[in-house]
């Protein structure tokens, strides 16, 4: 089996993190070797590794790559994140490099002199809401399909997430006149407003969650999930695939449940409880999950392709960190560094990595 691919690069984003978002999309587990001193790019330098003396460089498949978009390119192709044909490959790479020419001047901007940093600025936002984002925002409602090119995932999906992410990190008010592009959430923030939505008939059954979605007003946690799952290709091939990604969800379910409710718990009967999920944590739920990926050996759950149980399952397992690290410590295939899945939940922050499995014009 080939080794993972070896990530050399700064402790920084910079031109590696595009390289490190699409090996997550494609669920490959990767290493970073971190450049801490000019004595380790030097070293790197003179053992012939970097042909053109710069970094990122990327070990993969017996090669040492340099270059962002050669190391994309060869990534995206291995992985089939490059569209089906020649025409769709061209489209993939405009829009990429659309993406590239707006991420360049966002990444650029610290390094920018102070006496230039507004007039830069300026020009960013310029540039964001009338030349990039109504480009891509077009292209998305042309034709009216959940991913840019050939209605399926490819990187230009991703390297325009990533851009999103960027943009939002610098004004939110930017994506503002994008709904293709962004998601939009609206807070319950005081009972007037729950009862607005109960009393307009937009909760069938008086509660939340809701999402609207495709024309629906859709409630009921599990029927949201399944939903989403199943438009977006994470529920299994056929019937078998899809019981199995059920029962291991509702396992998830069951302890996540258990731990949410925790803080509702009554003050005297808090320690009680806590053990009681430490126990079935430790004894029942994790094994369960632990032996499912030992004994078929394989990087997912089930059918060896991302489905929303695993999803389900990292979420799970940030919960059982924040309650206690060392309940991870006897499950080496579940910690967070072991797969695919989990290593894009350390590529990006918090929960917004699954964002990433959804088209943009989903979310």
């Amino acid at each position: 089996m080939a080794g993972k691919p070896k990530l050399h690069y700064f402790d920084a984003r910079g031109r590696m993190e595009a390289i490190r978002w699409l090996l997550a999309a494609a669920g490959v587990e990767f290493e970073e070797k971190l450049i801490e001193s000019s004595e380790d790019l030097d070293k790197l330098r003179h053992d012939g590794s970097l042909v053109f003396q710069q970094v990122p460089m990327v070990e993969i498949d017996g090669m040492k790559l340099v270059q962002t978009r050669a190391i994309l390119n060869y990534i995206a192709t291995k992985y089939n994140l490059y569209g089906r044909d020649m025409k769709e490959r061209a489209l993939i790479d405009m829009y990429t490099e659309g993406v590239a020419d707006l991420s360049e001047m966002i990444m650029l901007l610290p390094l920018c002199p102070p006496d230039q940093k507004n007039a830069k600025l300026t020009l960013i936002r310029e540039r964001t809401t009338n030349r990039y984002l109504p480009a891509f925002e077009k292209v998305l409602k042309s034709h009216g399909q959940d991913y840019l090119v050939g209605n399926k995932l490819s990187k230009a999906d991703i390297h325009l997430v990533e851009l999103l992410y960027y943009v939002e990190e610098l004004d939110p008010s930017l994506l503002a006149n994008f709904p293709l592009l962004k998601f939009e959430e609206k807070f319950i923030e005081k009972p007037e407003d729950l009862d607005k939505l109960k009393n307009d008939g937009s909760l069938m059954f008086q509660q939340v969650p809701m999402v609207e979605i495709d024309g629906m007003k859709l409630v009921q946690t599990r029927a949201i999930l399944n939903y989403i799952a199943t438009k977006y290709n994470l529920y299994g091939k056929d019937m078998k695939e899809r019981a199995l990604i059920d029962m291991y969800s509702e396992g998830v379910a069951d302890l996540g449940e258990m731990i949410m409710h925790l803080p509702l718990c009554p003050p005297a009967e808090k320690d009680a409880k806590l053990t009681l999920i430490r126990e079935k944590t430790t004894n029942r739920y994790l094994p369960a999950f632990e032996n499912v990926l030992k004994s078929h050996g394989q990087d997912y759950l089930v059918g060896n392709k991302l489905s929303r149980a695993d999803i389900h399952l990292v979420e799970l397992l940030y919960y059982v960190e924040e309650l206690d690290p060392s309940l991870l410590a006897n499950f080496p295939l579940l910690k967070a560094s072991s797969t695919p899945v989990a290593k894009l939940s350390s590529v990006l922050s918090g929960e917004t990595w699954t964002h990433l499995f959804a088209s943009p014009r989903a979310q």
